[in-house]
Parts: structure tokens; sequence; C-alpha cells
């Protein structure tokens, strides 16, 4: 099997009893059978309490949080107790994996970091988009050859767009005016026969003259904000800050887009560096959904509107009140920064599917509505 992963993948280490916004707070944790199995064959003190603090339900088996929303094993220190007592031979898979994430497609595989974890963040956020690549032994299921042409050509499509980046425009709008041109040509390339073409009451030529009909389109303005809070109002909280992000945002009668130009010329900068960076990261992680969807148009979706929220959220952040930002407890007390934004987004979003495939239906522009997708899933 033929694999990629990002420059920085080898690099990242846990920094433990270090992170502030730890992985074992807030997040169940799944045990997997052959863990189990491992577990209850622990001796000494803490094979007793693990064999105390394992649930069974339906088959699964898991830890369930304490009361404070930690793990049962994360000490005071900020350290994992089973590692601290047995070594990390001993940790359960989805511990020992995280933030290490494999996806299959045919005899092809990805591997990432995913960005809720911050040490992971911080080398997404330095990566300049140098993909390592190799082979493994494991064989996945055969493509058919459509499929085959289709991924070949995606990451074709993907290392092209890479190399543009550097010459794409560092504004919200321009960048995404300009990537979504990419997109529609790498469209009508990779999926000429897409099923958004065949399913939808528009064909993709038709909403490529739509588009150029709509010059004036704007990726921010007052309506998209409006659809921007909607969506916001269905994804389901997993954090008690969402609903502060909520209120906050809801405080807003338009998008603050003149607020950008209030900002200092460090977070100005900071955006600009951000922004290629944070698609790199979507582009890296959710391309293969492309084929999954028959369409790139979903994954632009997806994209668009994920960068959207965290650069609404770090106006919205950076231009409240102390005392409203005080209140956000995944700032840890720190100065308002994108890596916690982008971190606490990850968090909410990446790891539910639900919240996640609401990103998934084509809509950067205001004239096809949310129904066309639906009808074809």
């Amino acid at each position: 099997m033929d694999i990629e992963y990002p420059s920085y993948y080898n690099a990242f280490h846990c920094i433990a009893s270090r992170c502030k916004d730890s992985c074992c707070r807030g997040w169940c944790i799944d045990v997997d059978e052959r863990s189990c199995e491992k577990f209850l064959r622990m001796k000494g003190r803490i094979g007793d309490k693990v064999k105390a603090k394992l649930r069974e339900e339906e088959g699964n088996f898991y830890f369930p949080l304490e009361e404070n929303g930690d793990c049962p094993f994360l000490l005071s220190n900020g350290l994992c107790e089973i590692i601290v007592s047995s070594g990390e031979d001993a940790l359960c898979t989805v511990c020992a994996s995280y933030p290490r994430m494999k996806q299959i497609y045919g005899n092809y595989a990805v591997y990432d970091l995913n960005a809720s974890c911050e040490e992971a963040f911080r080398h997404i956020l330095a990566w300049d988009g140098e993909i390592l690549r190799g082979t493994e032994e494991e064989r996945g299921e055969d493509l058919s050859p459509e499929q085959e042409r289709a991924l070949i050509q995606l990451i074709a499509f993907r290392n092209a767009l890479f190399d543009e980046l550097p010459f794409l425009p560092t504004d919200f709008n321009g960048f995404f005016k300009e990537l979504y041109h990419f997109f529609q040509e790498g469209e009508e390339t990779i999926f000429p026969e897409s099923g958004y073409a065949q399913k939808s009451s528009y064909s993709l030529g038709d909403r490529l003259i739509k588009w150029k009909m709509e010059e004036s389109y704007d990726f921010l303005d007052k309506k998209r904000y409006s659809s921007f809070l909607a969506w916001q109002n269905e994804i389901e909280e997993k954090n008690k800050d969402f609903s502060l992000w909520r209120a906050l945002f809801h405080k807003q009668d338009h998008f603050p887009c003149s607020t950008f130009i209030h900002l200092s010329p460090g977070k100005k900068e900071e955006w600009k560096k951000t922004l290629p960076a944070l698609f790199r990261y979507y582009f890296f992680r959710y391309s293969l959904l492309s084929l999954k969807e028959e369409s790139l148009l979903p994954v632009f979706s997806l994209i668009y509107q994920s960068i959207e929220w965290i650069y609404t959220a770090y106006l919205m952040i950076e231009n409240a009140s102390k005392e409203e930002r005080d209140k956000f407890s995944c700032f840890f007390s720190e100065e308002p920064n994108l890596l916690r934004i982008v971190v606490f987004f990850s968090k909410e979003i990446e790891h539910d599917e639900n919240n996640l495939k609401k990103l998934l239906f084509y809509r950067p522009d205001s004239i096809f509505k949310r129904k066309e997708y639906n009808d074809t899933v």
C-alpha cells in the first residue's frame, strides 16, 4: 500500500504534563477488545483500579469520566496513572494512537494528526506543505479503473493547489474567491459526471454560468453571516463553552468584517500566515472525502465553512471585552489566540460525525439551497 504523510507527522511527541488542553479531559475513553483483555490481566493497585473503573455497555467497554470531566487515570500533575505505573505499552489503542489518524482508499493511505491536540496544531501551523511518501505491507480493497483515475487526479490536483497557495490573496474573501475557481476547474476534470450535476436541479455548467453572473458575490457579507449563525445553531454542543461562542456571535447584527482593520499589525500578520496553513491541513485531511462523495464541492464547503468559523471567532474574540473573553475556559487564562480557537473548533466539530456532516453540503454561494444536497444522500 502506498502511504503519504505530512513532514511533521513523525516529529510529533506528546508534551504530557505541559499540555494545557489535555486529551484526558472531556472525552470518554473507549477501550477496544484487545486492550480490555490486557487491562483485565493487570496486577497490583493499578490493576484493581482499572477493573473498578472499567464499564461495559452492549458489549462495548469504556472508562467513564469523573464528575469533574477528567479521565479517572489523569493525575494532578497532568500525567497518566497507567503510564506512570505500567509504561506506555499498557495504554489502550485510542489513547496510544491519538492524535494520529489514518484514512484508507483502495491501496492508498493518508496519515495525519488531529488539530484538536494543541501540540499537533503547533506542527500543523508551521507546516510548509511538504508531503512524505512510503509503502507498507497492508493491502486495501481494489478500486475500479475509474476510481484509480480519480484518485491519481485528486492527488495531482492537491499538489498543484499547494504550489499555488503562496500566490493567492491573503484576505479571507479574495482567498476563497480565487480558491473556488480552482475547485470548479478540478470538478470539471476529476468528476465530470458529478452526482451534484446529475441529481440537482442545476447542472455544473448552470452553476458556473450563475457564478459568473454573481461577480459581486462576497464570501463574507451580512446575508452570509446570517447563514453562518443558522449553521452554528445546528451544531450539537460537546463543550460548555460552545454556548458562550453562540451568545457572543449573536450579539452582532451584521458580520463584523470591518473589525479586521482594527487588529494590530501583528494579529493581521498572524491571520495571513494561518489562512494557507489551515487550508493545507483541511484539504490534506479531507481530500479523500471527494472520492467518496464523487465531487470536490462538498469538501470545498467543509473547508470554507470551517475556516469561516475560525476567522469569525478570531475577530469576535479579539474585539470582545476582557470580561467576555475571561468566560471562556478553553483559553486557560491566556490571551486569546488562533491556536486555542482552532483546537476548540476541532474538538467540537471534527470529532463528531454528525457535526462534520453539516459542513459537507455544497454552499459557498446563496443561489443553491441546502435541500439540493440533502436530496442526493
